[in-house]
């Protein structure tokens, strides 16, 4: 039976109702429950945080792919196109379309392997560098505020979990 109610953050999707599942309470969220429970919250958590996330001043919103490029040489400068294409998962023509477009935006330069000339390792400019930090500052105090409106511990206990988490992502990554 297919009901509609409320997912998490109060949006409606539809989600099949199980009248053995206990009413939603991820403090005691059971085993066979979590992978679900786990992708679902990561999911939402994703999507409220690119709605959240403006662009910098004088700067039109951006398609994810290239938000996603954008974040992935800001992590790892001299990155090649072959290994974002990798690490994103796509094509490498298609990342090198989002290169050229980013390029000729001022946000990337591209600088010669010097390992290998044929290939071009991508660095960020300082218009990037600035508009990364503006817009990571943005994320990062809508974060703190509703961080500090969670009930008393809570802010532990995400903090307790995170290595776990990160733990899980090695994990996932391996995987793949």
């Amino acid at each position: 039976m297919r009901t509609r109610r409320p997912a998490s953050g109060g949006t409606a999707a539809w989600e099949e109702e199980r009248p053995h599942d206990p009413p939603v309470n991820f403090a005691g969220v059971t085993a066979d429950r979590l992978p679900e429970d786990l992708t679902r919250l990561v999911w939402t958590l994703h999507r409220r945080l690119l709605q959240g996330q403006k662009p910098p001043a004088e700067e039109k919103v951006r398609p994810l792919a290239q938000v996603e490029l954008l974040h992935l040489v800001a992590a790892e400068p001299g990155i090649t196109v072959r290994q974002a294409a990798s690490a994103l998962r796509m094509k490498p023509h298609n990342v090198s379309t989002l290169v050229t477009l980013l390029v000729r935006d001022g946000y990337f330069v591209r600088v010669p392997d010097p390992a290998d000339r044929r290939y071009v390792q991508l660095h960020p400019t300082p218009k990037m560098l600035a508009a990364a930090e503006q817009s990571n500052a943005s994320s990062y105090r809508g974060i703190a505020e509703a961080l500090s409106d969670l009930p008393e511990g809570a802010e532990q206990r995400i903090a307790a979990a995170l290595p776990d988490l990160w733990t899980l992502v090695d994990r996932l990554t391996d995987r793949s």
